[in-house]
């Protein structure tokens, strides 16, 4: 039985404790250590950023699946928004308004300027650290491509939609 999976039966066995338990983990209190469960995959928890863009806070987890590296971006508006994303070799050194990539037409969505708020675990950056962002998605919003900028480095990453329902959590080793 791997880790993963006694981790997940750990998490179990315990979820019969008290609603009010302080290791019950939420998509906004996620912590590195953590194992993120999406669509019965299980993703480990190795970093933390949390993005602040005038007053408009949101958190991307660092996530490891074998050797590649996704982030889960989730956003509180009037729902929670979530996404999936996996990093991608840059194609661009500079943000445009529309482009296609591996046969999907993207179009600009957003684009700002952020400052990391507060970082944790393996993410090499550090908190008041700006970024320019710029957010795509197609026409019909189910794939998005997301661009960030950092002192001139380009950050690319392919990404897909969520709803909280594909994602479950099992927390790590307690610690408080």
């Amino acid at each position: 039985m791997g880790i993963f999976n006694r981790l997940k039966d750990l998490a179990k066995a315990n979820s019969t404790k008290a609603v009010n338990d302080p290791y019950e983990r939420t998509l906004l209190t996620i912590q590195v250590g953590d194992i993120v469960s999406i669509d019965h995959e299980d993703y480990e928890v190795e970093g933390k950023i949390v993005f602040n863009d005038d007053g408009w806070k949101w958190n991307e987890y660092k996530l490891k699946f074998g050797r590649a590296t996704y982030w889960l971006s989730v956003e509180e508006d009037d729902d929670i928004e979530l996404a999936l994303y996996k990093e991608i070799k840059p194609f661009t050194t500079e943000p445009f308004k529309e482009t296609e990539y591996e046969g999907i037409k993207y179009h600009l969505q957003e684009g700002s300027d952020a400052l990391v708020h507060d970082v944790e675990g393996k993410v090499n950056l550090k908190q008041g650290m700006p970024v320019d962002y710029f957010e795509y998605s197609d026409l019909k919003d189910e794939n998005y491509l997301s661009v960030e900028i950092w002192d001139g480095q380009v950050e690319m990453s392919t990404g897909i939609p969520l709803e909280d329902f594909q994602i479950e959590i099992y927390p790590g080793q307690k610690s408080v």
